[in-house]
């Protein structure tokens, strides 16, 4: 005769053990859980961190553009000033289109100190660019140009990934210098204000105007190489 109790002990083993495998389970999408929850917390640090460098290279860059004006030209210090202090009270401003603009003005000063026969020229245009480019309505509109230039280097570098193993060093070439060219499209307007500021405030302001950017961005495109500003 078969013993109930067996039964009962069978049932009672079986019952331990589907909760066994069930808290396992649990303790599996727990763990899962954790790991996606701690890798998103390093992915969110190294952003953190990221910013934080940028943020410290920017200065840096500030740092020493302001000295080198300083020495070249006391009387633009107060307007470097201000044209910082315009570019950090708009908080979406990218860091790195203050770095572009802060690395033009190095470059500028440079050359006033390069060419002594030019200083007093040179100076004065500065002056008059950095005095024009404060305006925070023409920061905003350069800033939404500059994050459209990034999403365009973006695709060019997407295309390049999903095709570089194959593909012909020409091809590389062109794809780099496009990526290269499309921040010069850029630069033509801020580099453009400091050293030709009544030649180039008209093209700034036609920025600030436009509604459509794309137009203006293939308008910079086809015109690029008239519109280049010439090096001292």
């Amino acid at each position: 005769m078969i013993d109930p109790s067996s039964y009962q002990k069978q049932s009672k083993t079986l019952e331990e053990a589907l909760k066994d495998t069930k808290k396992e389970k649990d303790d599996t999408e727990t763990l899962d859980e954790k790991i996606r929850e701690a890798e998103q917390k390093i992915i969110e640090i190294k952003s953190i961190y990221e910013r934080y460098a940028m943020k410290l290279k920017d200065y840096a860059i500030m740092l020493e553009t302001y000295k080198d004006i300083k020495e070249v030209d006391k009387e633009s210090v107060p307007l470097f000033c201000d044209l910082i202090e315009t570019m950090e009270s708009i908080p979406i401003l990218s860091i790195g289109l203050k770095t572009y603009i802060l690395l033009y003005i190095m470059e500028v000063v440079i050359d006033a100190k390069s060419h002594p026969d030019q200083r007093e020229e040179i100076i004065q245009n500065l002056r008059k660019g950095i005095e024009i480019l404060k305006n925070k309505e023409g920061l905003l509109k350069m800033n939404e140009l500059y994050y459209l230039i990034l999403e365009r280097v973006r695709k060019i570098d997407e295309l390049y990934r999903s095709i570089h193993l194959e593909m012909d060093p020409k091809i590389e070439r062109s794809l780099i210098e496009t990526e290269f060219m499309y921040y010069d499209y850029l630069g033509v307007i801020i580099e453009g204000l400091l050293r030709k500021p009544t030649k180039y405030e008209p093209l700034y302001k036609r920025l600030i105007k436009t509604n459509n950017l794309e137009e203006f961005f293939k308008y910079l495109q086809k015109e690029y190489k008239i519109l280049r500003p010439k090096k001292t």
